[in-house]
């Protein structure tokens, strides 16, 4: 044989030692390209009494009934949330049905006491689920108690993605910067929950409705960027690197830390 022909050789080889020609998943994706209404972070002006999403793609974020004064900025480009005092924000409508959706909120609370951060409340019902760290736990459940799974809360600056389906809860966290640890799931579907949370519902950011009360609902955090799949249910194993990919992204191009 001449220099540089090929040689073949009828030897089967280990897949063990094959070079695997898979490409690897980009470790950055804008969460608009992956299906999120991505409310972002990194307002200038002091007092916030918008929140439209990126590319004008999502249902605008305006300050509850009893936010009189809008929400405030902090000084690093976050929304802050102040303990007992109502500066949250509502999308009316975010979601027109309430069968499945995805939800992940960048957020910041040292003392691990945000309590409520978002909340999906639909228009015709008495219940509603509702994410909430308290005692550096992070719990997402309805209003009525029949369903919940809790977490603890990772250090801060963190994610949470929260998730519903056909009357199941998921949760999963983590830091900055680090791959969201495996979902915990609710046991079974929750038919009840299922009928209570038919229609379209409102996405609460920082409180859980247009009440004035439930002071205690309220706690001390910032909140960088929140992202919504309004239909979609994306914590599963096979949406787990896109999902890390949209985090990455959203820290490099969201609010400051």
């Amino acid at each position: 044989m001449g220099q540089g022909d090929a040689y073949f050789v009828d030897v089967e080889v280990p897949e063990a030692v094959l070079l695997d020609t898979t490409p690897a998943p980009p470790r950055s994706r804008s969460p608009v390209q992956c299906g999120a209404v991505w409310y972002r972070g990194g307002h200038t002006t002091s007092v916030i009494t918008e929140w439209t999403p990126e590319e004008g793609l999502g249902v605008v974020a305006y300050p509850v009934k009893p936010n009189a004064t809008g929400a405030k900025r902090h000084p690093e480009g976050s929304i802050a949330f102040t303990a007992a005092t109502n500066t949250g924000l509502v999308a009316e409508g975010a979601l027109s049905e309430t069968r499945q959706f995805t939800c992940a909120v960048r957020f910041d609370s040292p003392k691990g006491e945000a309590r409520t951060l978002v909340t999906i409340n639909p228009s015709d019902a008495d219940n509603y689920l509702f994410l909430n760290e308290k005692e550096g736990e992070l719990t997402w459940q309805d209003q009525k108690g029949s369903v919940a799974v809790a977490i603890p809360s990772p250090p801060t600056p963190a994610w949470v993605v929260v998730g519903y389906e056909a009357g199941r809860l998921s949760i999963a966290a983590a830091s900055e910067d680090r791959p969201l640890g495996a979902p915990v799931a609710s046991t079974g579907n929750n038919p009840r929950l299922d009928t209570d949370l038919s229609g379209s519902s409102d996405l609460f950011i920082g409180c859980r409705s247009h009440r004035k009360g439930i002071l205690k609902t309220l706690g001390t955090s910032r909140i960088m960027d929140v992202l919504l799949w309004s239909d979609s249910f994306v914590l599963t194993p096979g949406a787990a690197a896109e999902l890390n990919a949209v985090c990455r992204h959203a820290e490099t191009e969201g609010a400051p830390e």
